[in-house]
């Protein structure tokens, strides 16, 4: 298996109730998902029909913050898009593959998360490459306890235009090097590749939800100093940018290698997170 199905984005932040209030600013109100006691941290998500979510992830009041998540400085740091995840069904499997592709790997090993309603979720996770590349690549995850009740479709977003995360943003020093990459460990095809104003020469790569961006901007370029490769924009996905701005407050569409970007025009979350437009197939 060699697939790149999106699961989630973690967003990572020093304050929970911050990063939850600018969500519900833009209509996305997350649901509390609750606590992973190993890590010190605490989480709300906002769930979509097709089980793909966005998690907001930030350190508890009455716990330290551990070194359980290779993303710990960007939640000190405010980093928000900080890592992604790819679902399988046989983490044993995937992570013998990507073995056997030549990349290291740290897993599987179990997790877990305790909703607020005394539930228990389980999952296997395997952490993909070195560490140095590690949120570069995505880290895959296996559910033991059914996917639904880890992923609940959230109320703000249910029936709404926005569907599912659509697409995870990379930035690189060098798109070439992470394209190869990619294309060693899961066969992707050659990205479409555009001049995106205010960003860069982005490369999207067709039928998988997944770009690259090089700084052709300061701001992404001062990212890139503060953390290392991986994630910098997370795009939920829409088949309708019109009815999407009806309900959410976006900014005017700009073209994306594959289809039109729209960000959500506010001042926490506006610089990277937006909507990307991907008409239903004929």
């Amino acid at each position: 298996m060699n697939e790149l199905t999106l699961d989630h984005v973690p967003i990572a932040w020093h304050d929970h109730e911050e990063i939850v209030a600018a969500f519900e600013r833009v209509g996305l109100a997350p649901e509390f998902g609750g606590v992973h006691e190993e890590a010190g941290t605490q989480m709300s998500l906002v769930g979509f029909d097709d089980r793909s979510y966005v998690e907001l992830i930030a350190p508890r009041a009455d716990a330290e913050l551990g070194d359980a998540w290779a993303w710990t400085e960007h939640i000190r740091r405010d980093g928000g898009p900080a890592a992604w995840c790819v679902r399988t069904d046989d983490i044993v499997a995937e992570t013998t593959r990507v073995v056997e592709a030549g990349f290291p790997v740290d897993g599987p090993h179990p997790g877990s998360r305790r909703r607020s309603d005394g539930r228990l979720v389980e999952w296997d996770r395997t952490e993909i490459g070195a560490v140095e590349r590690r949120l570069l690549l995505p880290f895959a995850i296996a559910d033991r306890t059914p996917v639904a009740a880890r992923v609940p479709t959230t109320p703000s977003v249910a029936d709404g235009p926005l569907t599912g995360v659509g697409e995870v943003v990379l930035g690189v020093r060098e798109i070439e090097r992470a394209v190869e990459t990619f294309r060693r460990l899961y066969r992707v095809p050659r990205p479409v590749r555009a001049e995106v104003p205010e960003f860069g020469p982005v490369g999207s790569v067709p039928g998988r939800p997944v770009s690259f961006v090089t700084p052709g901007a300061e701001w992404l370029a001062d990212r890139l100093d503060r953390f290392r490769p991986g994630p910098c924009l997370c795009l939920l996905e829409t088949r309708d940018m019109e009815s999407a701005r009806q309900i959410h407050p976006l900014e005017a569409p700009i073209e994306w290698p594959r289809g039109r970007v729209a960000f959500f025009d506010d001042e926490t979350v506006g610089r990277w997170l937006g909507v990307i437009e991907r008409p239903p197939q004929n």
